[in-house]
């Protein structure tokens, strides 16, 4: 075994070019261990600040430094593995087989019992025409405390049948129609008008974007519970999370220029153009995975066994092995979504509506864990301003 070698503080902060009171803001924060050294200085472990300075030198093509990859809470609802997310002991693309929305969110839950069992809200208040799904949903939202008179309550007994009845509520928010009692994917695949073979599809896609552990729009809701907001609020942090291009509109970017791909279309001079213009290729790559979205190639692979002669879906591997050739990345769940929307011809935001009505299952399970533990959620920052003389 090497012995650990210790740097001073001039010598630690020297190296990642910042400045004393920033270093001991990484140290308080864990980032940089430290022992007694001679006098009353203290020493820092080097292979710790080498370790922070690769993390700082890893840009990302704006040229910001990236706030991924840290562990900064504890969960026992999903784990990101090479082969997809698992919900509490259970691959997401085995239960994307034959599950439900609602199963799913009964086992992210931990619901004993079934909390969608006669669980029907009303109707979500009339809403301005022209809004956009989401902000229809912001708006539903803030309008649930007028149905529920325990809109606020945070008692344990009651939260998941609340879970149950605000996910009904959300996916009739965004449909812009009324609650009902039958299985979300129902609901969806009724509201867009297809076939059996796109509902059974509609529903895998629910299933594997259900929840993704600690990405944005979770962290937002978690960040909500933990100050004791009540379910309604902690959806709404999740949401205005969610609805960044980055995020939650992602498969708006995918689905625009997808939509441009058609059968006379040359797809590798078409992606080559695209490159030429330098021009990325949303839907395309993953800041989690490494290699492959396990997610986006389930669904990839449902929709190629459910149609197989639609003249779009035939076309696709050609597309995926295109954008891997000139782009070098494989096809995340973004893109997936929006060739669903594209394969079934649905309405603009229907890859949004879908995505969006699965992931509150994970939010709704964010929140409940959050309101279990006693912390509220405080990061700290490493301040690198200017500071008084």
């Amino acid at each position: 075994m090497s012995t650990p070698i210790f740097l001073s503080a001039k010598e630690a902060a020297t190296e990642l070019g910042v400045q004393p009171a920033t270093l001991y803001a990484y140290v308080s924060r864990g980032l940089i261990s430290s022992v007694a050294g001679p006098g009353k200085k203290r020493r820092y472990d080097a292979a710790d600040v080498r370790r922070l300075k690769g993390r700082r030198q890893v840009e990302d093509h704006t040229g910001a430094r990236p706030l991924t990859g840290d562990p900064v809470l504890e969960t026992e609802l999903t784990l990101i593995s090479e082969v997809g997310p698992v919900y509490r002991g259970r691959l997401a693309k085995d239960l994307a087989e034959t599950s439900t929305l609602e199963s799913v969110a009964t086992l992210l839950w931990a619901s004993p019992d079934d909390p969608f069992a006669g669980n029907i809200p009303k109707s979500p208040p009339p809403m301005p025409e022209g809004l956009a799904p989401l902000d229809r949903l912001m708006m539903a939202l803030a309008a649930w405390p007028l149905q529920d008179r325990a809109a606020f309550t945070l008692a344990p007994r009651l939260l998941q049948t609340k879970g149950a009845a605000l996910l009904r509520y959300c996916v009739a928010a965004l449909l812009d129609q009324q609650p009902v009692a039958v299985p979300i994917h129902t609901q969806i695949a009724d509201a867009f008008n297809v076939s059996a073979s796109a509902k059974n599809v509609i529903r895998a896609a629910l299933v594997l974007c259900a929840d993704h552990e600690l990405n944005t729009s979770a962290f937002a809701a978690r960040c909500a519970a933990s100050t004791r907001a009540p379910l309604h609020a902690a959806l709404l942090s999740g949401l205005g999370a969610f609805a960044g291009p980055r995020h939650g509109a992602a498969p708006d970017r995918a689905a625009a220029w997808l939509s441009e791909i058609q059968s006379e279309t040359d797809i590798e001079q078409a992606l080559a153009d695209r490159l030429a213009r330098g021009e990325t290729l949303p839907g395309f790559g993953h800041s989690v995975y490494q290699d492959r979205d396990p997610r986006a190639d389930c669904l990839l692979d449902i929709l190629f066994r459910t149609e197989a002669d639609n003249p779009f879906v035939a076309r696709l591997p050609e597309l995926t092995t295109a954008a891997d050739g000139l782009f070098g990345l494989p096809p995340n769940i973004d893109f997936a979504l929006a060739a669903i929307q594209r394969t079934y011809d649905l309405p603009k935001d229907a890859a949004k509506i879908i995505f969006c009505s699965a992931r509150i299952t994970g939010w709704i399970a964010h929140a409940l864990e959050q309101y279990a533990a006693h912390e509220k959620i405080r990061p700290r920052a490493a301040y690198v301003g200017e500071r008084p003389e």
